[in-house]
């Protein structure tokens, strides 16, 4: 990996997701796309396993990946 990349994962966000939490995930960006491209939000999903997936939400000042998951969970 370069170095930006590796910047990039030490100052963002990272969770675990199941293939509904995922899916949740997606939809929230979906629905909050203007958002995300406003405010260049950006995100990476990684497999882990037949349903985990890696995702972290690089350092941004609009919305963490906490607000995410809260608004997600409700």
């Amino acid at each position: 990996m370069n170095y930006i990349y590796n910047k990039m994962l030490e100052e963002g966000e990272t969770a675990i997701f199941d293939k509904k939490d995922l899916q949740l995930f997606e939809e929230y960006v979906t629905k909050n796309y203007k958002e995300f491209y406003e405010n260049k939000i950006s995100y990476e999903v990684e497999k882990k396993s037949a349903d985990k997936f890696l995702v972290t939400l690089f350092d941004n000042t609009h919305i963490s990946l906490e607000d995410i998951l809260r608004e997600i969970k409700d």
